[in-house]
């Protein structure tokens, strides 16, 4: 004889709302990681993901990241609209450097593909240990068939082994020793040059487009290569262009990168979102400043808005060198919309950029911008305060409305991204 049990209503009512609270709990904290991923917030993500490994184990926090990977994230402040996917190589940057293996990123390798070899680790240190083992392994199958494109291991972290970096900065000055440039009478083909590091990030700074370059500009990007490895790249007389190696870079995605900088693709390079697009944004964002001074014209200021919202995309604090000396220009049309994009870069160096501006600014509009930015930059980066209480123990113009920013800003707590 078979008994039927039934279910009681509010036992079954109680369930489900269990498993709706931790739906609930578990999507927001994706969002947490997701917006940290996006605003490049890699502190903040590191303390979000320890606090997830504490309460729920590290397969919870593989999960998460994983799925991160094709979550939205809140939109930059003067962006428009409410969410933005998140940059594809923004994100394998930030999951490189969470993993301490930042600068290795062009390993022909899946980022999702890494994070789930890491599905049996015990933690988040044995996990790091292994992802940083794997891919200085692929890193040293790709410097060994030469591929060593985007692999600027000099300027990244210091915990990667010393073998590593004289071996891809051993590659880097080889290929550059090999390489021949074919030029003629007025112009040089340059399409070899930019499939070597130091050609690429040379070309990259003295604003080069296209695989054709006057001989004039090539003097200058040669000077620069100079300067950094002792010696000028070999040119010859030929009118026709060499083939480069199809083998690099081995990674699609940054193939596709350094196809759009050779080709200055503003806002293609924004989509990606990676740091390596920087130096060629910064100079064009700089060109454009000067044009723009001496053209008036709309479709100048276009551009210049254009590269503005690529250098947030990509949110590299590499910018706010240019972004303040644009600050400090006596043009308010080009000082404020800089100003507001500062407002999404969530560190207290930039912060710190903000704060001397309102504090020295004589343009009211300006002055409105850099308090905005900063109160946006507090909600998540509560080390403005400090930098605060510093600026205001010294000289400053707009104390006035500084001291009831701060005032302000005491009266709303920070988000709270770990409870």
């Amino acid at each position: 004889m078979i008994t039927v049990v039934k279910e009681n209503p509010l036992d079954r009512l109680l369930k489900e709302s269990r498993k709706r609270v931790a739906e609930i709990k578990d999507r927001d904290k994706l969002d947490e990681i997701a917006n940290a991923i996006g605003d490049r917030r890699e502190r903040d993500l590191l303390d979000l993901l320890a606090n997830i490994e504490a309460r729920n184990g590290w397969g919870t926090v593989v999960q998460f990241l994983i799925e991160s990977a094709k979550s939205t994230y809140s939109a930059p402040i003067g962006a428009g609209g409410n969410q933005r996917r998140i940059e594809p190589l923004k994100y394998r940057e930030v999951i490189f450097a969470t993993f301490s293996s930042a600068g290795l990123e062009p390993v022909n390798h899946d980022t999702v593909a890494l994070l789930n070899e890491l599905r049996g680790e015990e933690s988040m240190v044995s996990a790091t240990r292994t992802f940083a083992a794997r891919v200085q392994n692929l890193a040293i199958e790709q410097f060994q068939s030469g591929d060593a494109l985007f692999f600027d291991l000099t300027s990244m972290s210091s915990s990667l082994p010393t073998d590593l970096i004289k071996m891809a900065e051993a590659i880097h000055k080889k290929r550059m020793h090999e390489l021949i440039i074919p030029v003629s009478k007025k112009q040089a083909h340059v399409k070899q040059l930019w499939y070597s590091e130091y050609g690429r990030t040379a070309l990259a700074e003295q604003g080069a487009k296209g695989n054709r370059l006057l001989l004039s500009d090539l003097d200058s990007v040669l000077s620069v290569i100079q300067l950094r490895i002792g010696r000028r790249p070999m040119t010859k007389e030929n009118d026709s262009p060499l083939e480069v190696s199809e083998a690099s870079p081995a990674n699609i995605d940054y193939g596709n990168l350094l196809t759009m900088i050779i080709n200055q693709d503003i806002n293609g390079l924004g989509l990606l979102g990676s740091k390596y697009s920087h130096p060629l944004l910064n100079t064009v964002l700089e060109s454009t400043v000067v044009d723009y001074q001496q053209d008036k014209s709309n479709n100048l200021f276009r551009r210049f808005i254009s590269c503005i919202n690529s250098h947030v995309q990509v949110r590299s604090l590499n910018s706010l060198a240019t972004f303040e000396r644009i600050m400090q220009l006596d043009n308010s049309r080009l000082a404020t919309p800089v100003t507001i994009a500062l407002g999404n870069f969530y560190h207290e160096s930039a912060a710190s950029v903000l704060i001397e501006l309102a504090c020295r600014t004589r343009n009211k509009d300006v002055e409105t911008a850099s308090l905005t930015s900063i109160a946006n930059i507090r909600r998540k980066c509560p080390e403005v305060e400090v930098v605060l209480d510093t600026v205001l123990a010294s000289e400053c113009r707009n104390r006035g409305r500084l001291r009831r920013l701060q005032k302000k800003l005491l009266k709303t707590g920070r988000s709270q991204y770990y409870s």
